[in-house]
């Protein structure tokens, strides 16, 4: 369900809260559908319970997760919408500085859009093994 890189930049419960939040956005976890217990997830990803907790009560704080006393943590009502906003908040950020690194490169519209269709193009072929259709 989630999975984490120890080799990161990215802090741990960070990625987890990244993962949490875009399974959400997605509709892969659905609203009212329960989440690991902390300790299950901790011992699934293998990292400390308390990193997980973290996680949870930051994305509780942010709306993403409910916490019931006893119930555990769910997926809150609105968290996809609020999710998918942050996600495509995020991305449009990341594409407002990959353009901006083009620019400093002398890359026209054209050239960047290139850039782009050509990297879509291969994560296309790594979805489907590396085959060219």
């Amino acid at each position: 369900m989630i999975r984490v890189d120890a080799t990161s930049f990215v802090p741990i419960y960070e990625q987890i809260k990244r993962g949490i939040a875009r399974l959400a956005a997605t509709g892969r976890l659905k609203s009212g559908e329960p989440l690991p217990s902390i300790r299950d997830l901790a011992a699934e990803i293998i990292v400390n319970p308390n990193t997980v907790a973290r996680a949870y009560r930051e994305l509780e704080q942010e709306g993403i997760i409910t916490t019931q006393k006893g119930r555990g943590s769910v997926i809150a009502e609105r968290a996809r919408t609020d999710a998918e906003r942050d996600l495509k908040a995020h991305l449009g950020r990341v594409m407002d500085e990959a353009i901006a690194e083009a620019r400093k490169f002398d890359l026209d519209d054209p050239a960047v859009r290139g850039l782009v269709e050509d990297r879509l193009r291969k994560g296309a072929d790594r979805k489907r093994g590396g085959r060219h259709e």
